[in-house]
């Protein structure tokens, strides 16, 4: 929610309440976890940095997809990028292409352009590494953190999905698919809870998940389930910085 030009004339309360919901807003908007983010979907950074940690709200665990479209350093995210001229990519892409019935180079090459964020290369090189391996679980989390950044979430779910079906309890990728609901158009807060739900339920310490969880609940109006997964997001992390501001929104919910 994007709260502007509030008017004074309600008082301090409708203030805080608006504002609380916008500082919800913010802290949940899921972006992918840089590879060592940890605790919020609205910073970004995943893995699913999709929740990019700088970008969105907050950090998330590695590898997490990213939901923004600005890479973590606030450049604009680009398909082929510096990768067409980095001499690392140059080299995994050429050992890639000698050898295509080579596993491990084919993802060393799809991991080597995804950090570049060239989505479409990397995505050529993964499709080459699955068709070699198609229950690679961390080709297929590879996979989805690819087009949770390059902003195309159904198939992110579906790849997380087949990954969670070869290695199931994975509370990271489980928040990744979460996030894969809360950021699509229009957003779908009540699957994003539940798959939240289901890391929680492997891992009650995920932060990433309990906050986003209360985001995605203040947004359905759901009070009772905004205040739990706030309160326990105190229990798991005491000093997590969006807790205060999630508490102000919940208490501002009718």
């Amino acid at each position: 929610m994007n709260i502007r030009n509030l008017l004074f004339c309600v008082g301090g309360l409708a203030l805080g309440f608006f504002a609380g919901l916008y500082l919800a807003n913010q802290i949940n908007v899921p972006a992918r976890p840089a590879p060592d983010a940890s605790a919020a979907a609205s910073e970004g950074g995943g893995t699913a940095g999709p929740l990019d940690a700088e970008k969105s709200g907050g950090p998330l665990p590695p590898g997490h997809p990213d939901i923004s479209s600005t890479a973590s350093d606030g450049s604009p995210a680009d398909p082929n990028g510096a990768a067409a001229t980095n001499a690392d990519a140059q080299k995994a892409m050429e050992a890639a292409d000698r050898q295509t019935g080579d596993f491990d180079l084919q993802r060393e090459a799809a991991r080597t352009f995804f950090n570049l964020r060239a989505y479409d290369k990397a995505a050529l090189y993964l499709d080459r590494a699955l068709k070699l391996r198609p229950k690679d679980a961390d080709a297929l989390v590879l996979a989805g953190n690819n087009k949770y950044d390059a902003g195309d979430y159904p198939a992110a779910a579906a790849f997380y999905e087949r990954a969670l079906a070869v290695k199931p309890g994975d509370a990271d990728v489980l928040g990744d698919l979460g996030n894969t609901y809360y950021q699509r158009q229009p957003p779908d807060y009540a699957r994003a809870v539940e798959e939240y739900r289901k890391a929680v339920a492997i891992n009650p310490r995920h932060e990433v998940s309990l906050q986003n969880m209360a985001s995605a609940s203040v947004k359905l109006g759901d009070k009772a389930a905004a205040q739990e997964a706030v309160e326990k997001l105190a229990a798991a992390n005491p000093a997590n910085r969006f807790i205060e501001p999630l508490r102000a929104a919940v208490a501002q919910m009718p």
